[in-house]
């Protein structure tokens, strides 16, 4: 198996799906995603990619910024609690580009693999209930900086 994948390829691929669901779930688009966000963490498991010692905010942050900056999909991302909203900042995305190109065909972010394993982490091993809030650039940032916020609630 390659060890490095050409990011266009995937994004070719993504677009495709995404584009789709967005097409047959309209507004619901989003909970496909967030039902599918479960069955990502197990896979990524089944892979090797093991989240099962993150139990506090500062282990989610560690690992997903370790996983995603080592598979390339990011050159940073840090998180900031502020009282429920859980912030992360994502440098230099390498789905930015996917995400402008279905927001030019009037598709919103919906489809995130930051957002989708931050939801599925913090609810399975957090024990929180989570929903994504915001996902957009960041304002002011550099193409490629995202910022996702996810409200976290006890179950």
């Amino acid at each position: 198996m390659p060890k490095t994948i050409d990011v266009r390829a995937v994004q070719g691929i993504l677009y495709g799906v995404y584009k789709a669901i967005h097409e047959i779930a309209g507004a619901s688009a989003p909970a496909i995603m967030r039902r599918a966000a479960p069955d990502i963490l197990a896979e990524l498991h089944e892979l090797g990619v093991d989240f099962t010692g993150v139990n506090s905010i500062e282990k989610l942050e560690d690992q997903l910024r370790d996983t995603m900056v080592k598979s390339g999909t990011c050159d940073n991302m840090s998180f900031k609690l502020q009282g429920n909203e859980l912030r992360a900042d994502i440098t230099n995305c390498s789905f930015y580009p996917l995400t402008m190109a279905l927001r030019d065909k009037g598709i919103p972010p919906f489809g995130c693999p930051f957002a989708a394993l931050t939801v599925a982490v913090s609810e399975k091993n957090l024990g929180k209930k989570a929903r994504v809030k915001h996902l957009a650039p960041t304002e002011g940032g550099k193409p490629g900086d995202t910022t996702l916020i996810v409200e976290l609630h006890d179950k």
